[in-house]
């Protein structure tokens, strides 16, 4: 009788362990899951290019002295170098200069960004010098929280005190608006801010700042450093991070050995930034994109990086932009390695990340992407000797472009996408435009329509928002990449061998499109 009352306690026991680790261990963490990876796919949306332009606002400068403007007017001139308007302006609802209540969609919950007017009770009109200077350096915000790292204090920490108190004149002297501050709508526990230490240990601490000038160099790469790696927080799109599992659980942390190597930002590719793809690129050159927002080779910037252009950098000095350039071509990173796609999406990506730095321009003698004359007459030397070229190096050409990380293979698939497109008259791919009318929805009646208006509920259908949901949430890049790759279920090359990747990439952007309530693909 005793051995079985200890028996039936005994499993007792057993059950309640089972339930309390059900109801406090496995619940949480399925909770937590959930809400990542649905985060994760909101946040890989593709960038909304009907994006609005805060006016900068006119400071107060009345009954101030001369010195007093001239900090003012300093402040202004850095706060533009670092953008900071593009996240303290609720630009999706045109609201007021940074008045704070952006949106930002992280994989880890949706944060707001404050306001940073000089209200006294909703901005920052009651700081003190040193209690903004510890937000910009340390990331802990006046009240000891610590800010979440989409707040680029790990870039900031590199700007020195005297620019920071020019920053904080500066805020003070604009118009005050009292606008509440939007409360963060984190998944569980990333709420709790106070486990942010472990990410700060990892990725933080030591920290280096601020900036200190670099007695080897010049004044113009001291400078040029200083913009970029600090105030202009340039890594944080053109630098792979960390991540969890997949690259859409990114951690906001740098891989300083990659540093400015190119990354994928919204939907568009942020690309290489180094010596790798600029040290060809005449400083006038790159100052038309800083300027004019011109690619490198003439077309038009697209996506985050006009937006950044158009607030931040047109507004820098000649000498500054020059000053960025001379930094920007002496970078000399380590090069991640190259995604495993499908030969013909790889080569396009290939060509994008190694060596449009050179062919979209046709910097020192390099066959210009597009020149069908030039290319006509390589091609007639047979591939094998522009593969050759291509791998080993020659003339002006350096083995495998720099991209020492690059198989054989890939090089190879760089050298047929720049020779096919050329021949057939196409741009690159990042910088195409919609085709228009009949030409695309004939193709997709021709080629996709088979599977797109069949009615499957196991495909996509044409115009089915909600189906197309889940494949515009992870972005442009990716759902191009698996059709011409042959994943998750499309044929390689979408079934069409005999279709131009030209002809595959508009269909892509026309049934995209379709699918989208408020997006718009026409800029890829």
């Amino acid at each position: 009788m005793k051995n079985s009352i200890r028996t039936i306690l005994s499993k007792q026991r057993y059950y309640i362990v089972a339930v309390l680790v059900f109801f406090f261990i496995i619940c949480p963490g399925v909770y937590t899951l959930l809400g990542i990876s649905i985060n994760a796919k909101n946040s890989a949306n593709v960038y909304d290019t009907s994006v609005y332009y805060p006016t900068y606002p006119t400071p107060n400068t009345k009954g101030k002295g001369a010195e007093q403007i001239k900090m003012i007017n300093r402040g202004a001139y850095l706060v533009k170098v670092g953008d900071c308007i593009a996240c303290h302006t609720n630009t999706d609802k045109k609201g007021i200069a940074f008045a704070g209540g952006l949106a930002m969609a992280t994989p880890f919950g949706t944060i707001y960004t404050p306001n940073i007017t000089p209200d006294k009770e909703t901005g920052i009109g009651n700081w003190t010098d040193e209690q903004f200077i510890k937000a910009m350096h340390e990331g802990i915000s006046p009240s000891g929280e610590y800010y979440f790292p989409a707040f680029p204090y790990l870039y900031f920490n590199q700007i020195t005190v005297p620019d920071l108190r020019a920053i904080k004149v500066y805020l003070e002297s604009i118009p005050a608006v009292h606008q509440e501050n939007h409360e963060n709508n984190m998944v569980w526990p990333f709420n709790w801010r106070f486990i942010q230490l472990g990410w700060r240990i990892l990725f933080f601490y030591p920290s280096a700042g601020p900036y200190k000038n670099n007695p080897a160099k010049t004044v113009q790469w001291n400078r040029g450093a200083y913009l970029i790696e600090g105030l202009g927080h340039c890594a944080m799109c053109h630098t792979p991070s960390y991540y969890i599992v997949s690259e859409q659980l990114s951690l906001g942390a740098p891989i300083k050995k990659y540093n400015l190597t190119g990354a994928v930002v919204e939907g568009y590719l942020a690309p290489n930034i180094t010596k790798t793809n600029l040290g060809a690129i005449p400083d006038e050159q790159l100052i038309q994109t800083f300027s004019m927002s011109r690619m490198i080779g003439g077309a038009q910037l697209q996506g985050p990086m006009l937006e950044a252009v158009h607030d931040s950098l047109s507004h820098l000095t000649h000498e500054d932009m020059i000053a960025l350039a001379v930094y920007l071509k002496s970078v000399q990173s380590e090069m991640p390695p190259a995604p495993k796609v499908g030969k013909s999406a790889e080569g396009a990506y290939i060509y994008n990340s190694y060596c449009s730095g050179c062919h979209a321009s046709g910097v020192g003698g390099a066959p210009k992407f597009g020149d069908k004359a030039n290319w006509s007459l390589l091609a007639g030397s047979g591939i094998n000797k522009l593969y050759a070229v291509a791998i080993g190096g020659g003339g002006n050409m350096p083995a495998k472009g720099t991209c020492l990380s690059c198989s054989d293979s890939d090089i190879k698939s760089a050298v047929d996408y720049m020779v096919a497109a050329t021949m057939q008259g196409v741009d690159p791919v990042s910088q195409v435009p919609l085709s228009a009318g009949a030409n695309v929805q004939k193709f997709y009646q021709a080629n996709c329509s088979g599977c797109h208006s069949s009615g499957s509920k196991a495909i996509p259908q044409l115009g089915d928002k909600k189906a197309w949901k889940p494949i515009l949430g992870e972005g442009f890049l990716k759902a191009y990449k698996n059709i011409m790759a042959g994943r998750n279920g499309h044929p390689l090359h979408a079934g069409c061998q005999q279709c131009t990747d030209q002809e595959i990439l508009d269909a892509v952007k026309y049934m995209l499109q379709k699918g989208s309530a408020n997006k718009n693909y026409i800029l890829w």
